[in-house]
């Protein structure tokens, strides 16, 4: 009420400053009017759209900080896994090349051992020949001594005897021979 008082005194008060009291007064309960009805309609609705924009914008840097997360772990699993697989292929490399050594060696002895098999068979072949080739000629030795013997003896010795001593003189000489 001292508000009216005051604005009804147009010579010392608002008057005195040239505002007309009656239209200040209808402009402050319009302003007032206005005011409440913002404040109870207007404002819950703007308050709450701000609110869900709030809580949208901070579930999207809350989404963008967990897929920041999501993608550091995920570089460090795939760095973890070609970390594994160099140490894989590392392990088979190692392995294969164990493994050719072992063939490698395997094949080498076989054809080591083939070769001296190989190598006793000509071995025992030659002695083979040798041995045919010493009895060849020994026959032989034997039929000319037989011959040599018959013309420096002239005598008649018979077949059985000129055997007998030729043998006896091949032997002999078989022995002198290796001794």
């Amino acid at each position: 009420m001292q508000i009216a008082f005051i604005l009804a005194e147009e010579s010392g008060g608002l008057g005195a400053l040239g505002i007309n009291g009656a239209a200040f007064l209808s402009q402050l309960l319009s302003f007032l009017i206005v005011f409440v009805l913002l404040w109870k309609y207007f404002l819950p609705v703007i308050q709450k759209t701000l609110d869900q924009r709030q809580a949208l914008i901070r579930e999207g840097i809350e989404n963008a900080e967990k897929a920041k997360q999501d993608l550091t772990e995920a570089t460090q699993r795939s760095e973890q896994i070609i970390l594994d697989a160099k140490r894989q292929a590392q392990d088979t490399l190692e392995r294969a090349t164990k493994n050719a050594e072992q063939v490698a060696h395997q094949i080498e002895e076989e054809a080591r051992e083939r070769a001296e098999k190989i190598s006793q068979q000509q071995i025992a072949r030659i002695q083979q020949e040798a041995s045919r080739a010493r009895m060849e000629l020994s026959r032989e030795v034997v039929k000319l001594s037989i011959d040599a013997a018959s013309k420096v003896i002239n005598r008649s010795v018979d077949s059985k005897d000129n055997r007998r001593l030729v043998e006896e003189f091949v032997t002999t000489s078989d022995q002198a021979r290796n001794n």
